[in-house]
């Protein structure tokens, strides 16, 4: 129709803020090689690609749209892609998008672009660092053919890795059994300690390099819920008993002073983090008071009251500093006192 007479390029370029992509073209019954100077002729039979809002805009000005064309099928693939190539590191998206060339772009749709699990905004001052996940959406060979320009592509597996994983624990466990000693003190991070610094660096070590050390979501998920049930548990059947005998032996006044000693510092650190440090996000402000505590519950509400991972953030830098710092330093307290 109306786009007879115009090339690829032409009809592409039309319109840079909604792009559109030529995947396929059909002419007297026969399916033609696509390239950026082909000139579209009468009756051709053309399978556009892009977003719905450009599609719309478009598509008056080519032609009557058909449906079921026998052998204009195409597989579209959503793929995520780790960003390793150091030409993209600390640009823009508008950088990116400009210094691009048409043929690495096309066919290919960017729909999201995460770091550490959290999503960033798809703007154009939003600066893009290697290590970003990069979700694309396309046709197979564009697919592969951005792959190859971007770093490398995450292939989904419902397999965990347990060689990485236990590669982790027992890396854990050997720190932990190391020992500092000032003077007559001991100074250990204990198993749970080490196991803990050991999964920081692991996990930091497969945010940046995905291609091993892989766990669906669905394992990570029942891993925290039994996790987190087993220590609601251990810490009820350990600490019930003797929190009664304590109350029977000393009264009511040695759990008054727990209950304070428990509560005052987490008012002054919500006072602190509210007025000095100027927290103004509620779920990330929640997720670093419940690490600082090494609220295991605690957190598990706050995610369900978040409804997404944002807390983990914040509780994960608390959580180990808390328990590193009470490790080392509750033994020589102890000592000193």
């Amino acid at each position: 129709g109306p786009g007879a007479g115009r090339s690829v390029a032409d009809i592409e370029s039309a319109h840079p803020s909604t792009a559109i992509t030529i995947e396929r073209v059909k002419r007297n019954g026969q399916i033609i090689d696509v390239s950026p100077d082909l000139v579209l002729a009468a009756d051709d039979i053309v399978l556009l690609v892009g977003r719905r809002e450009a599609m719309l805009s478009v598509s008056s000005q080519l032609g009557k749209e058909l449906l079921a064309v026998e052998g204009m099928e195409l597989v579209m693939q959503r793929r995520d892609m780790v960003l390793t190539n150091k030409a993209y590191h600390n640009k823009t998206v508008g950088e990116i998008r400009s210094a691009t060339a048409p043929g690495v772009r096309h066919g290919i749709f960017v729909v999201q672009l995460s770091r550490m699990g959290k999503i960033l905004p798809m703007q154009a001052e939003t600066v893009v660092q290697t290590g970003d996940v990069v979700t694309i959406y396309g046709a197979e060979q564009d697919v592969k053919r951005v792959a190859a320009e971007v770093g490398y592509m995450i292939v989904p597996s419902a397999k965990t890795d347990f060689v990485y994983m236990g590669t982790g624990l027992v890396v854990g466990l050997l720190v932990g059994l190391l020992v500092a000693r000032i003077g007559s003190i001991p100074l250990t991070l204990g198993s749970g300690g080490g196991v803990l610094l050991s999964g920081l660096v692991f996990g930091w070590f497969r945010a940046k390099r995905q291609t091993f050390g892989y766990m669906p979501s669905g394992a990570v998920q029942i891993l925290k819920d039994l996790g987190l049930a087993g220590f609601v548990a251990v810490v009820g059947l350990t600490s019930g008993l003797q929190a009664v005998q304590t109350v029977r032996e000393h009264g009511l006044t040695l759990f008054g002073v727990g209950v304070v000693v428990t509560i005052l510092p987490m008012i002054l650190t919500m006072l602190i983090g509210r007025y000095i440090l100027r927290y103004d996000n509620v779920a990330i402000f929640a997720g670093a008071l419940s690490g600082s505590r090494s609220a295991n519950p605690a957190f598990g509400e706050v995610l369900n009251a978040a409804q997404n991972s944002i807390p983990t953030v914040p509780f994960a830098i608390t959580y180990a500093l808390a328990n590193v710092f009470l490790t080392l330093l509750g033994p020589l307290i102890v000592a000193f006192v």
